[in-house]
C-alpha cells in the first residue's frame, strides 16, 4: 500500500519550505537551516554525486559526509576503521566529547560490548514485553490528562511521554519526568531562532546541567539494581581508569539522551503526517492494532537522528574517496533512509513497507540497545491514539529544533476531536 505525496519537496519533513535558504548551497553543517527547510532535496542531490561529499564547519574544520545507504552502511558497520571513541555529533569536536572512551556510545570494541553486557538483560525483546503493561497504564494516564482538550501544543502537553516508557526503566522519580523531558530535547539544539549564539549556548549548558543534576541525585540515592541507573555503577569497573571522570554518571546520561529523543520525535513526525494526509489517517484508523511494519516505516520516515559522527583510525577508501587517518566522517542516516537505490518510492510513506532496511536504530555493534523498548512504546502510543482520537489536524505551524543532529519538533499545535 502506498500513501503520502511523492517527491523530496513534499511536507515529509518540514512544512515551512517557503522559508528555505538557497538550495544550491552545499553546506550541511549550518544548524539554523534544519529548523526552516526540508533537507531531503539537498541530500538527494548530494547522493547523485560520486564519492563522499567534502564539507567544512564554520570554523574551517573539514569533514566527509556519507549520504548513500551503502556508504552509511559501510561506515557504521566498521567500528575498527570508523571509531566512535571521539564524538558522535558534528557540533562536539575539538578535543572530542568529554565522555569519549567511557560512555557506551563513545566506545569501540572490545570495550563497547563489555559495557553493553551490563545493560543487555534490561533491553532484550522479552524484557521489553514485560514492560508493556506498565507503559500502557502510564501512557493511558497521560492521555486522560488531555481528554476533552480540543486544541493544544502536543509537545508541551506530552512532555513526559518518553518518560512513560523509559522513566521507571531509567530509575528516575516521576516528579522529575517533566523537567527531564524538556531538558533532553533542549540539550540537542536551539528552539528559538531569535536567540543569539551566546543565549543558545547558555540554554544548552543549563539543559545539560539539569540532566546531570537529576541523574547525579538518582545515582547518589542508590537506584534499584533492575534499572539502568542501578546498573551504571558497574560500568566504572568495566571501563577502568578514566582520569577521574564519573563513568556511571556519563553512562546514565548517555542512556537518557539516547532514549528520550527517538520515540517522541518519531511520534511527532507521524502526527504531522496523520494530520495532513487524509488517506493515511483513513488507513490508520482501520487497523486493529499497530503493526511492526508501520513502526519501521515511521522510523525510516522520521529518521530522528540526522547523522552520527565517526573518526577514522587509519587511511581508508569509501565510495572511491580517499579518507586519511584522523578524518571526521559524518554518516547521514536521514539521507540513507530515503536512498532511491534501496527504497522503492522513498518519498512515499508506505505503512506496510517490507522489506525495510532503515538505519534509524543504527547498525552493527552500535545498533540501539533500546530498540525493543522503543518499538513497544511507539506501538502502545499509536494504539492509544487510534482508540481515543476521532480526528486530528494541525492547528498552526509546527516548530522545529535548530540542530543538524536531531530532527526535532519542539512545537506541534493540534486540533483534536476525541472519541
Amino acid at each position: 500500500m502506498r500513501i503520502s505525496p511523492a517527491g523530496p519537496e513534499s511536507s515529509d519533513l518540514l512544512s515551512s519550505d517557503l522559508l528555505s535558504p538557497d538550495l544550491s548551497s552545499p553546506d550541511l553543517y549550518e544548524e539554523s537551516q534544519y529548523a526552516v527547510r526540508n533537507m531531503h532535496s539537498r541530500w538527494q542531490e548530494l547522493r547523485k554525486k560520486d564519492g563522499l561529499s567534502l564539507q567544512r564547519t564554520p570554523d574551517g574544520q573539514e569533514f566527509f559526509a556519507a549520504l548513500r545507504h551503502a556508504d552509511v552502511f559501510e561506515v557504521l558497520n566498521d567500528p575498527a576503521t570508523f571509531s566512535s571513541a571521539y564524538s558522535t555529533m558534528l557540533t562536539v569536536r575539538g578535543d572530542g566529547d568529554v565522555a569519549a572512551g567511557a560512555a557506551i556510545h563513545l566506545t569501540d570494541p572490545p570495550l563497547h560490548p563489555a559495557i553493553k553486557r551490563v545493560f543487555t538483560p534490561l533491553m532484550t525483546a522479552q524484557a521489553a514485553q514485560r514492560l508493556e503493561r506498565g507503559i500502557t497504564e502510564r501512557m493511558s494516564e497521560l492521555f486522560d490528562t488531555l481528554r476533552g482538550r480540543e486544541s493544544f501544543d502536543f509537545c508541551e502537553a506530552m512532555v513526559t511521554l518518553p518518560m512513560t516508557i523509559t522513566g521507571l526503566l531509567m530509575g528516575i522519580p516521576q516528579e522529575e519526568w517533566a523537567v527531564t523531558g524538556r531538558a533532553t530535547v533542549r540539550a540537542m539544539g536551539g528552539v528559538d531562532a531569535a536567540e543569539s549564539e551566546r543565549q543558545r549556548r547558555m540554554e544548552l549548558f543549563q539543559a545539560h546541567t539539569t540532566i546531570m543534576s537529576v541523574l547525579g541525585n538518582v545515582l547518589e540515592d542508590g537506584p534499584p539494581a533492575d534499572t539502568v541507573s542501578g546498573r551504571c555503577p558497574a560500568t566504572a569497573e568495566v571501563v577502568g581508569d578514566t582520569a577521574g571522570r564519573d563513568v556511571p554518571l556519563l553512562n546514565a546520561y548517555a542512556f537518557l539522551m539516547g532514549a528520550n529523543p527517538t520515540v517522541p520525535q518519531t511520534i511527532n513526525q507521524m502526527l504531522i503526517m496523520l494530520a495532513e494526509d487524509a488517506d493515511l489517517w483513513s488507513w490508520f484508523t482501520r487497523q486493529e492494532e499497530t503493526d511492526q511494519r508501520f513502526v519501521d516505516e515511521a522510523l525510516r520516515w522520521a529518521s530522528p537522528v540526522n547523522h552520527v559522527l565517526r573518526r577514522t583510525t587509519g587511511d581508508s577508501v569509501v565510495a572511491g574517496t580517499e579518507v586519511p587517518a584522523g578524518s571526521l566522517v559524518s554518516a547521514w542516516i536521514a539521507s540513507a533512509n530515503r536512498d532511491e537505490e534501496v527504497f522503492a518510492d522513498p518519498f512515499r510513506f508506505v505503512p506496510d513497507r517490507s522489506p525495510n532496511r532503515h538505519l534509524a536504530f543504527g547498525l552493527g555493534v552500535h545498533r540501539c540497545i533500546g530498540q525493543h523498548v522503543a518499538a513497544i512504546g511507539m506501538k502502545i502510543f499509536f494504539d492509544l491514539w487510534r482508540r481515543n482520537v476521532r480526528s486530528v489536524a494541525l492547528d498552526g505551524e509546527p516548530g522545529h529544533l535548530i540542530s543538524n543532529f536531531l530532527n526535532g519538533v519542539v512545537c506541534l499545535p493540534l486540533a483534536v476531536a476525541w472519541k
